[in-house]
């Protein structure tokens, strides 16, 4: 096992609302769950989900809010797990084609400036089955005072 493979197996940061998160929480009984891997290498935190009927928009399609939730959170992961707490600033999405409830898919977020308070992102969705992007985003992060981002 490589030192990136160990590092990226590191557990995120404990946060006070991390087990009741919408996306992420083990304890919110309407949430999500998902489980998110990180890549030292990339800069990235990745899951890979199935979003279910209860949240479609339009008949058969899933709700836009629920995909840019989705590329929020894995930004966020990512921000989080490679440079500390912080907040969103900025969020921007485009959709690229519809997502039918259950269909697999795999949701990206990568860290691009390693440096600073504050930090920017771009994420992705990709349904699996045929490796279609079905929404892409960028944010901005403010890390919070205090974990060295000061700097």
């Amino acid at each position: 096992m490589t030192s990136k493979e160990q590092n990226s197996s590191k557990p995120p940061l404990p946060t006070p609302l991390a087990d009741y998160c919408f996306v992420c929480g083990k304890n919110n009984p309407r949430g999500f769950k998902i489980e998110v891997r990180y890549s030292e290498a990339d800069l990235a935190a990745e899951t890979e989900l199935a979003i279910p009927r209860e949240y479609q928009g339009w008949a058969e399609v899933i709700h836009g809010g629920i995909l840019s939730t989705m590329l929020d959170e894995l930004m966020a992961h990512a921000v989080w797990h490679f440079a500390g707490p912080g907040l969103t600033l900025g969020l921007e999405v485009r959709f690229h084609a519809p997502l039918k409830p259950d269909e697999p898919i795999r949701v990206r977020g990568v860290m691009h400036t390693p440096n600073g308070s504050r930090r920017q992102a771009e994420g992705e969705i990709i349904r699996i089955a045929d490796g279609q992007r079905i929404a892409s985003g960028k944010s901005r992060f403010l890390l919070l005072p205090g974990n060295g981002a000061e700097s």
